[in-house]
């Protein structure tokens, strides 16, 4: 058999390689390839150091996805700074209520249109995860100071429409402009030209956006930043305008600032020290641990005032051999001057700041938020000055609600019909929090200013839908009366009862009146 190969053979592999290499690098979905493009939709860390971090700072406007990057390190570098971003992200409760803005008398609120409307509304807030959604928004800000994500809206089969916040590519967005409601920004749909990404993973809007990218060539630089949300069809080269309407939208920590600097930027000067005064405490241990011998060399006695070459009681060959033994056995802990000698004595390094690095964590701890004893437990703070620190940090925070009321404004309110709704968050996530916000919405109804349903569903931290069928799952299933016994109040025993408690044994405290002014008025 001849090694001849013809020219149409070589052709021929040369041709599968190509191909090959074409579909493995372009034209192939990968598991490895679609893992690697989640990654990096918002994962791209940075290592800083403090000469870095204090330039960055310094020239800001240039460095913000430096800073954002040196952020996602540290995030996950250090755990001071990690406790510190969620302690910061952990303080809003996301509380829910809601009320009708255009409904305003007793056939309004009994009409069948306002049922149905409140139904959608509900039907909403069961598919849509909000406080688990609106966390992981606020985890992406603090990180990067915006987080771009789109408004997916998708059905599965019969189990109804179900909706979700889609985080999308963070250095291909850009923001561009601004509305009564949040941001805008626009897309750089070169992403899509990279191997492994699938079109179809996201929302079909996009597709149409790709099209007219791309195959529309007529007229490439039609790009007008103030064109209408109804319009955002401008595109330069191969960046697009998204629009609110398809559900592009973005959140910010300061909305008022187009920069994006992440809030806890200037904490990365204080959070990089930790390691280095780790090492350096290590490094005084280190030294601690060690000591000196040192001593005199013995002279010869008739030589102590004279002026012989070698006046010194041993000769420096021998002198080598004890050292070397000498070192061989103690090792290297400690550090010898000259054996043997007279008059040998031993020396050791005296740490006065055994606690550096503990102080140093203490701190980079206290800069960095209000609560430093959560975060870390060496500092000392009394019960008053945490719930001072937390009430400080939720008052830094709680600007964001209004960023998730218009988002929920806006997309909610485009599935009812006639009625419409306003959305309020609230709440901080500790308990004192939420017992002050309940003893007050108590003492108003025993005022007789009795709020509606999702008022007290948010005093209380459940969300307004499933607070009010429990109540009603509580009243029609006869819930009531069957533990009447067991749960004794003014509406289920009355004044001749047998169950009823005597007037001595009611409970006159204030707690036991919020318990009561809560069993009358729900």
């Amino acid at each position: 058999m001849s090694d001849y190969i013809s020219k149409e053979r070589v052709k021929d592999v040369i041709d599968f390689a190509q191909g090959l290499y074409y579909s493995e690098n372009y034209g192939l979905f990968t598991p490895w390839l679609s893992n690697q493009l989640l990654q990096n939709l918002n994962n791209n860390p940075r290592i800083p150091t403090f000469n870095k971090i204090c330039e960055a700072l310094s020239e800001y406007k240039q460095n913000e996805k430096n800073l954002q990057g040196y952020t996602e390190f540290m995030t996950q570098f250090d755990m001071i700074f990690k406790r510190t971003l969620y302690s910061y992200a952990n303080v809003l409760a996301f509380d829910l209520d809601l009320t009708c803005v255009n409904a305003f008398t007793e056939e309004d609120y009994q009409s069948d249109l306002y049922k149905e409307d409140k139904k959608r509304v509900y039907n909403f807030l069961d598919n849509f995860k909000y406080k688990k959604e609106f966390k992981e928004v606020l985890v992406e800000v603090l990180a990067h100071e915006t987080d771009f994500v789109w408004y997916r809206k998708t059905k599965w089969g019969n189990k109804g429409m179900k909706f979700a916040l889609q985080t999308m590519p963070q250095d291909y967005c850009l923001l561009t402009g601004k509305w009564e409601k949040g941001l805008l920004w626009d897309f750089d749909f070169n992403y899509f030209l990279q191997p492994g990404t699938d079109l179809d993973g996201y929302d079909p809007s996009l597709a149409k956006t790709y099209k007219r990218v791309f195959e529309d060539i007529k007229n490439p630089i039609n790009y007008r930043p103030t064109n209408p949300l109804n319009n955002r069809t401008g595109q330069f080269a191969y960046w697009a305008q998204t629009s609110p309407e398809n559900g592009a939208w973005a959140f910010k920590w300061n909305p008022n600032n187009f920069a994006q600097v992440p809030f806890l930027a200037p904490f990365l000067k204080n959070a990089i020290r930790n390691d280095e005064i780790e090492k350096l405490q290590y490094d005084k241990d280190i030294i601690a641990a060690s000591a000196i011998l040192a001593g005199e060399i013995r002279l010869f006695d008739n030589a102590k005032s004279g002026t012989k070459a070698n006046q010194f009681a041993i000769d420096p060959v021998t002198l080598g051999s004890f050292m070397g033994k000498a070192k061989e056995g103690l090792g290297r802990q400690i550090k010898l001057g000259a054996l043997p000698t007279e008059n040998t004595k031993y020396y050791q390094f005296n740490d006065n700041n055994s606690s550096m690095y503990q102080d140093q964590l203490s701190t980079s701890a206290g800069v960095g938020s209000g609560v430093s004893r959560i975060i870390y437990s060496s500092d000392r703070m009394s019960n008053a000055e945490i719930e001072a620190g937390i009430t400080d940090q939720y008052n830094t925070m709680s600007s964001m609600y209004y960023q998730f009321e218009n988002f929920l404004d806006y997309y909610v309110n485009q599935l009812t019909k006639k009625y419409k709704f306003k959305f309020h968050f609230s709440g901080c996530s500790y308990s004192f929090d939420r017992e002050k916000r309940f003893d007050r919405i108590c003492k108003l109804a025993d005022k007789g200013l009795v709020l509606n349903q999702s008022m007290w569903a948010s005093a209380m931290g459940i969300e307004p839908q499933i607070f009010e069928r429990s109540l009603e799952e509580s009243k029609y299933s006869d819930w009531i009366n069957k533990f009447s016994t067991l749960m004794l109040n003014s509406n289920t025993t009355g004044q001749n009862s047998p169950g009823r408690p005597k007037k001595d044994d009611i409970d006159l405290s204030e707690s036991g009146q919020m318990n009561r002014d809560v069993e009358s008025n729900i």
